[in-house]
């Protein structure tokens, strides 16, 4: 059976494949190794809600990239309890509600909210929210891409479980162990899917092996992740920042594999 070389010459069958594991309908966009709170995902396939990203445009909100400054929005926000509007909170009450220094919320997070358009000064040292933050994505699936070793790729995608709909690790499908009693034990447990990758033309591309658990995350970890999608997005790209990633240094490009060697 005919194998991958390479892990990265696996991402194009994926995108190529997606249907057959996300809605033929919906329309879902391609991002390549996006940072997360835990790590960075080889491969996400996100759904954006038109509305939000509009109504922001129509702000002039960009999208949130740090995780002290989500706290600090949600920190302003108004509660489900109080009624409408937005409170003015001064740097004490956000830091106590963010569990953020006063003097970090004073002179980084505050000012780059500011400076992002979602908050506005009120005295020298209150605060306001100008806008309700909601999250940009209605779905989000994670794959993490691996040839081989199929533990420490269930490891690395268990983490993104915490954010993500559905979670899946790709493999190289002459790889997948023949016997997978233990694998599937440790899939279903985790609720991460696995995905069979072949490079042989006589067999399907991309096949679900083990259907994934869908789960409806609400953490901020979801929302960071949602956030720097966004970015991505807004950019004209659709991957992360340049990082090291198999084997090789790559940067923000477009198009199904956006991985250039920079050496």
């Amino acid at each position: 059976m005919e194998s991958f070389t390479r892990e990265a010459d696996m991402l194009d069958p994926i995108v190529s494949g997606r249907h057959k594991f996300t809605s033929l309908r919906t329309r879902w966009e391609s991002f390549f190794e996006v940072q997360t709170s835990q790590g960075v995902v080889d491969l996400i396939f996100a759904v954006f809600l038109p509305s939000r990203v509009n109504e922001r445009e129509t702000w002039g909100a960009h999208p949130i990239q740090e995780r002290s400054s989500l706290d600090a929005l949600t920190a302003l926000s108004p509660k489900l309890s109080e009624p409408q509007g937005f409170p003015t909170m001064s740097t004490v009450e956000i830091a106590d509600r963010a569990r953020i220094s006063p003097s970090h919320l004073r002179q980084k997070v505050l000012p780059h909210l500011v400076d992002l358009g979602w908050v506005e000064r009120s005295g020298k040292s209150h605060w306001r929210a100008r806008h309700l933050h909601k999250c940009p994505t209605s779905s989000i699936y994670a794959i993490e891409v691996k040839r081989s070793d199929w533990q420490r790729a269930l490891m690395q995608a268990t983490s993104h479980t915490r954010f993500a709909n559905k979670t899946y690790v790709a493999m190289d499908a002459s790889r997948i162990p023949r016997s997978p009693e233990s694998l599937e034990g440790a899939m279903r447990f985790t609720g991460v899917g696995m995905i069979s990758v072949s490079a042989d033309n006589q067999r399907s591309p991309v096949s679900v092996v083990i259907e994934a658990k869908k789960k409806s995350p609400s953490s901020v970890d979801r929302l960071l992740v949602a956030e720097r999608l966004l970015a991505i997005r807004s950019s004209g790209g659709n991957a992360g920042e340049m990082s090291h990633v198999f084997g090789q240094w790559v940067t923000t490009s477009s198009g199904p594999d956006p991985r250039r060697s920079m050496v």
